[in-house]
């Protein structure tokens, strides 16, 4: 197993009760257990906390588990990347696939370091896993 890079609805999926949360939490495990890090792009925060709140407006969590949450999110076990060091290729990713930057962004993270990436995102896993087989998907975990 190497280090692996993770997109926001795995990260989404390790704070948020949701189907496939079972496997992000084995993905968290198996990672930590063999020594290897987990790695995330600095927007995952902004997306996954915006995920919560959405929730919280919802009426489907209360704002004081929406606060719980959100401390989850902030001790997540990860290793954080800058997002505007691969806007360039991120770019290029989307316009070739039709997938917005910030999907674009997790595959050019994952090729960029030559590491596995592990998304819950079907349609993104769809379009790009011919061309970057390096992305799998997380109901397919392990």
């Amino acid at each position: 197993m190497s280090d692996t890079v993770v997109d926001s609805s795995v990260v989404a999926k390790w704070i948020l009760p949701e189907a496939d949360s079972a496997q992000a939490q084995q993905l968290i495990t198996d990672i930590a257990a063999v020594g290897e890090k987990l790695i995330v792009f600095d927007l995952v925060f902004p997306e996954v906390a915006n995920a919560i709140w959405k929730r919280h407006r919802q009426g489907q969590i209360t704002l004081s588990e929406a606060e719980s949450f959100i401390a989850a999110l902030n001790g997540a076990p990860v290793h954080v990347r800058a997002a505007s060091g691969l806007l360039d290729p991120a770019f290029q990713i989307a316009a070739r696939y039709d997938r917005a930057i910030y999907d674009a962004l997790f595959v050019a993270l994952a090729q960029d370091l030559s590491l596995p990436g592990v998304t819950a995102d079907e349609p993104l896993y769809n379009v790009v896993r011919a061309d970057f087989p390096q992305i799998r998907l997380l109901r397919n975990w392990p």
